[in-house]
């Protein structure tokens, strides 16, 4: 009996935004005993033989020397201020040049910490199925990220202009998409507000 050829999935975690809402660098804001992008970069690593990329921006170098420590690509874009959608262009011309026989990438965001391990692997599992060539998280309100996108996105995906992120691609090619349920895990944090409120329920837990 053959064996399943194991995919090569690389992990584009997207980590450039200002954080304006905030006051502060969202990326740096704690969270266990790390920090918001400390915590997001630790669940990536987790996941065996998938190579992990952040792309940074705002506040580079004050994040970055809280991140260099780990076994990560880091990818600096100056043009963050143009929305996530120029990270994730950028974070894929960087993959297509590193990594050989890239077949898909998992995008994720910092914003989202209660995420697990555990829901991005099945993404991956189902992705590795075959059935669909996008996986996406269901948020209840919206189909977005995490997701998984085959090789024959990155095109479109490298063409995103401005604030257009990767739910653009979902939504034009929603027939092509598996969802996987992350209604009570995927609350992302836009404000303090939510951030104090997440942390209540779910840092120690952590």
């Amino acid at each position: 009996m053959s064996l399943q050829k194991k995919i090569n999935i690389v992990h584009l975690i997207l980590a450039a935004g200002s954080s304006t809402r905030m006051g502060a660098p969202k990326q740096l804001l704690p969270w266990g005993t790390t920090s918001l992008i400390g915590h997001a970069i630790t669940r990536a690593l987790s996941i065996e033989n998938t190579p992990v990329f952040v792309v940074l921006g705002a506040n580079y170098e004050l994040i970055y020397n809280q991140i260099s420590h780990y076994a990560i690509t880091s990818i600096y874009n100056k043009k963050w201020s143009l929305g996530m959608g120029s990270s994730i262009r950028l974070g894929l011309q960087t993959i297509k040049r590193k990594v050989a026989g890239c077949e898909a990438v998992l995008i994720s965001i910092i914003d989202q910490p209660v995420i697990t391990v555990h829901h991005l692997n099945a993404l991956i599992t189902s992705f590795e199925s075959g059935t669909n060539s996008i996986v996406a998280s269901n948020l209840g309100a919206k189909i977005g990220v995490p997701a998984i996108f085959s090789k024959h996105y990155f095109d479109e995906l490298e063409a995103l202009h401005l604030d257009y992120g990767a739910r653009h691609i979902i939504k034009n090619y929603s027939n092509q998409v598996g969802v996987i349920d992350a209604i009570d895990i995927g609350m992302d944090i836009d404000t303090i507000a939510q951030y104090d409120t997440l942390r209540k329920r779910f840092d120690l837990e952590m």
